[in-house]
């Protein structure tokens, strides 16, 4: 019960703290400074290759470079970008440092999406990593999409492990919260 507690505690700080990042986003002026020059990163996952920076002149005559940007340091993945951390955080630490980012800790919702976390992790020279997963009375991910896609490789008690951490190797466990791990963070790509 004390546990159900914690967690449904830090659940609506994580909720609230990510219902005004979102408001303070949309509040944000949309435009930036013409004397800026903010480099895009490409992917090419399936080929394995890794990010490419394009100059600003290839910015302008590449159709995803004219409408979308990943910030320095982050790798384009359909709509969103992602950003591996390899400093041990524990889950709440991980939430609250993608949420001071802009975004919310990593989920998965298809085999493509899990391959290219798991390639990710891989190409950063990790073997783990926390992703957005989590155990309140059903599993969820923490930006509230659908947990309808799950990839477990060993699924240990939910109440006493209630946190979900990728394998680079196969499929993603869950564990307990406290235990400092990297973490994958993502947050939608900005239109400029």
């Amino acid at each position: 019960m004390k546990t159900l507690l914690i967690l449904s505690v830090l659940l609506s700080g994580v909720l609230a703290a990510t219902a005004a990042a979102v408001g303070a986003a949309e509040a944000a002026p949309k435009e930036q400074p013409k004397n800026i020059q903010v480099p895009v990163v490409k992917e090419e996952v399936l080929a394995g290759e890794g990010p490419e920076v394009i100059s600003p002149e290839e910015e302008v005559s590449s159709p995803e470079g004219r409408f979308f940007f990943c910030p320095s340091g982050w790798h384009k993945f359909k709509d969103s970008c992602f950003l591996y951390v390899r400093s041990g955080y524990t889950w709440n630490s991980a939430a609250a440092h993608c949420l001071n980012n802009g975004g919310s800790l990593a989920s998965a919702h298809d085999v493509f999406d899990y391959a290219f976390l798991q390639e990710l992790t891989m190409r950063e020279g990790g073997s783990t990593a926390w992703i957005g997963g989590f155990y309140f009375q059903t599993w969820r991910w923490v930006d509230q999409s659908p947990f309808s896609y799950s990839n477990w490789l060993s699924v240990q008690s939910s109440t006493a492990n209630p946190c979900v951490y990728l394998n680079a190797r196969a499929g993603w466990s869950n564990a307990s919260c406290g235990g400092g791990r990297p973490f994958i963070c993502t947050r939608k790509i900005s239109p400029c």
